[in-house]
């Protein structure tokens, strides 16, 4: 496989961080867009493939169009795994639009033949193809709506993608259940296209394995065929029925 070379916004994030990090490991060149250069640095385990980082310090809310144009001229990709910081001002105020903001800025300026992968949750709704939920579970998402300004910048962002012109813009939104830590991924998720799962169930994933199904779909061509433009859900396998498999 030819190298890949990839922008990762979010990349210092609990799930970022191990995107960039199995790209590395594969070989492929990363470009890591961080607040910190030295906090992307300590979350590496493996620096043995260093040459392929390349690190810029800023905010994606004050990188200028032109600024990243010229990041993403040579990406075969862009991964955004963002999130808000859990304070008054990264929910309420400026930084409630974050994703949004940073998927129309990022497509705006990122080449035709450059794909986008955005991370979502299992909450954000794909109309049209998942099936309706239970009332309680849909009270629960118009709370989070107009209760908690993250939840509606995800719906916002995946309303963004599932409107753009499919011939002009590649993109896949990576559904996770509920997020949990590991040491390493395992490999082993179920993967489907409709949110089906309760969200009041026990499912997870760990964010190690949701680095992993994204790095699949960027090194992995049929992955990507058979996501490109949905909203696929990841769910994680159990140990004890993995090791039933």
């Amino acid at each position: 496989m030819s190298s890949i070379k990839v922008l990762v916004v979010g990349a210092t994030g609990a799930t970022g961080k191990h995107v960039v990090q199995m790209m590395l490991d594969q070989g492929h060149d990363v470009i890591a867009l961080v607040r910190s250069k030295e906090s992307m640095l300590s979350k590496l385990k493996d620096k043995t493939n260093m040459d392929r980082l390349e690190i810029h310090e800023a905010s994606i809310t004050q990188v200028s169009h032109y600024d990243l144009v010229a990041l993403t001229k040579d990406c075969d990709y862009v991964v955004s795994c963002l999130g808000h910081n859990l304070t008054f001002k990264g929910m309420f105020l400026k930084d409630r639009r974050l994703v949004t903001d940073a998927c129309k800025k990022l497509t705006k300026a990122m080449p035709p033949s450059c794909t986008f992968l955005l991370m979502g949750s299992d909450g954000v709704a794909h109309t049209g193809v998942d099936p309706k939920r239970k009332f309680g579970e849909r009270a629960v998402i118009f709370l989070l709506r107009h209760l908690i300004p993250p939840h509606a910048d995800n719906e916002k962002a995946a309303a963004f993608l599932l409107g753009a012109d499919r011939k002009k813009l590649n993109w896949a939104i990576v559904r996770p259940t509920n997020l949990v830590d590991a040491e390493e991924a395992s490999g082993k998720y179920t993967i489907s296209e409709k949110a089906e799962i309760s969200l009041f169930g026990d499912t997870s994933i760990s964010r190690n394995d949701v680095g992993h199904f994204f790095v699949e779909l960027m090194t992995n061509e049929e992955t990507y065929a058979k996501y490109q433009h949905k909203m696929p859900v990841v769910v994680g396998i159990p140990e004890e029925k993995a090791l039933g498999q």
